[in-house]
């Protein structure tokens, strides 16, 4: 049950709380784990009486009382530019998730490596076909790609059946380019394969469409990018 893009017209309100009440109190997600959301992490928002939840549908917010809920980017006003809250929490959850699902991608790795960026990918959406068809051009400027499946059609789409069949072959990497040349490949038997996960994780981390890119440093890109245009991104993550 997708339930976020039906809650972006909730009227919200912000419960305000003492620092001490704050201490003691987390707020009450009963109600919305019945909807079936799933929360993995809960920590205060940096507002009084606002919490921040890392969910399976992305980063949310709740008053304490659990009766009022945030969906949307929240941001702090300084004496700069505004700072997006919730890209921030966002980036160090992308680090961490890919950390965690490091030994479930297909990769191809640069003989000349310097970085290293993780792609959700579909092997029947044409920008990743084409990102794929030069993929010789990002291993020689030393960017390592990393595959993530991420089905946009579901599971049962042609897109999900074939991500399924390339993480089931016994080589993965050989299997995953032959698909995007629109090569047959050899009939697998399909084996325990992370596709689904896959597919959860891309929705949690704000994935919406394929190719998304994943920086080092956590930044997402949508869509396709040279080789020389993802360097220049790496490298202005480095310089902030």
């Amino acid at each position: 049950m997708k339930l976020f893009p039906s809650l972006s017209a909730v009227a919200v309100s912000f419960l305000f709380l003492s620092v001490n009440a704050l201490a003691e109190q987390q707020p009450d997600v009963s109600k919305l784990e019945r909807l079936g959301v799933e929360i993995s992490t809960i920590k205060p928002a940096g507002i009084d009486g606002l919490y921040e939840l890392s969910t399976n549908q992305g980063i949310v917010y709740m008053t304490a009382d659990g009766e009022h809920l945030l969906v949307g980017n929240l941001y702090q006003l300084g004496e700069g530019a505004p700072l997006n809250e919730t890209e921030q929490a966002l980036k160090a959850l992308r680090k961490e998730k890919v950390a965690e699902h490091q030994d479930e991608m297909i990769v191809y790795p640069s003989s000349k490596q310097q970085y290293a960026i993780t792609i959700f990918t579909d092997t029947t959406c044409g920008y990743c076909r084409k990102l794929h068809h030069n993929l010789g051009s990002y291993l020689d400027k030393g960017i390592t790609i990393q595959y993530l499946a991420f089905p946009r059609g579901g599971l049962a789409s042609k897109g999900g059946r074939e991500l399924q069949q390339a993480w089931c072959a016994k080589d993965s990497a050989k299997a995953l380019s032959s698909l995007f040349n629109d090569q047959a490949i050899r009939a697998t038997t399909l084996c325990d394969n992370p596709v689904a996960e896959h597919y959860q994780l891309g929705q949690m981390l704000g994935v919406t469409g394929t190719p998304a890119v994943v920086l080092p440093s956590g930044r997402m890109l949508p869509g396709m990018r040279t080789a020389d245009a993802i360097i220049d991104e790496i490298k202005a993550d480095n310089e902030l």
